[in-house]
Formats: structure tokens, C-alpha cells, sequence
């Protein structure tokens, strides 16, 4: 048995780069017919993405384009632009304080079982002021959450 050389491989035919773009204008046709089926377009607005691509506009829908004001704000991005991926990164980022507090946590009772070690007789002290540290730091965290909560569902 003798397994194919990787030239024998790389000599198959390749399609070519209207291929991909034949395939992906049938496919995103088939997801506009199935999105029209169950759910009927408004008059004038497109069913799907691939009706609204530039190669398959009619001329009513380039005026109706070229006639919408384009409103501009901050770094000149459209109003309807959504980035949803930046909600979903400042979630992770705020996120990050989460693991601050479980450090915190960690470090006031490795903190106790040290003053505890040290001072055996203070330790009904110690461990109100660790329960204090801990309140304050659950405290944190649920803050956090609650943030970071907000910027995941704002838009």
C-alpha cells in the first residue's frame, strides 16, 4: 500500500475564486427564501441579507439608499451599526475583578491563619474582622458582577 504523495495532492484541481462566491450568493438565497417563508418582509424592506447586497439591488432600493441621510456620530459610524463583540469584551475585562476578590478572599484568611498562629488568644477577634473583610469583598464582587452583567446586555 502505498499512501498518495503530497504532489500528487496539490495537483488536484482547484475551483475557482467565483466558486465560493457562487455557493455563498445560493446559500444566503436559500436563508433569505426560508426567513420570507416564515416570517412576510414589510413593503420595501428586503428579506434577507443577500437581497440587500449590491449585486442583486434594484435601481428603487439604490435611490431609496442614496436618498437616507447617513447620520454620523463619534468616530462617524452609522446609527444602526451594532458591535456586539465590544459588550462581550468589556464583560470579560470587567470580569477580571471577580478573580480579584477571590484573591483578596485567599490572601485575609491566609492573613487570619497567620494572626491566629502569632496571638492564639485573640482569635474570636481576628475572625470578626476577617468576616468584616469578607462582607466587604462579597460586596465587591456582586458589584462587579452587576457591571459586568450591564455591559453584556447593553447596547
Amino acid at each position: 500500500l502505498k499512501s498518495p504523495s503530497i504532489r500528487s495532492l496539490s495537483s488536484a484541481p482547484r475551483p475557482s475564486t467565483s466558486t465560493p462566491n457562487l455557493i455563498m450568493a445560493l446559500m444566503q438565497a436559500v436563508r433569505a427564501f426560508r426567513v420570507s417563508a416564515v416570517r412576510p418582509a414589510a413593503a420595501g424592506v428586503s428579506a434577507g441579507r443577500f437581497l440587500a447586497t449590491p449585486a442583486v439591488r434594484t435601481q428603487q432600493q439604490e435611490q431609496s439608499v442614496a436618498a437616507a441621510p447617513a447620520f454620523a456620530t463619534g468616530l462617524g459610524q452609522p446609527l444602526t451599526k451594532r458591535n456586539a463583540g465590544v459588550s462581550v469584551l468589556g464583560c470579560a475585562i470587567a470580569m477580571v475583578a471577580v478573580g480579584g476578590c477571590a484573591q483578596g478572599i485567599g490572601q485575609l484568611f491566609a492573613a487570619l491563619v497567620v494572626g491566629m498562629a502569632r496571638n492564639p488568644s485573640m482569635k474570636e477577634d481576628l475572625f470578626t474582622y476577617t468576616l468584616i473583610g469578607m462582607g466587604f469583598l462579597e460586596f465587591l464582587a456582586i458589584v462587579v458582577i452587576l457591571i459586568a452583567g450591564l455591559l453584556l446586555y447593553s447596547e
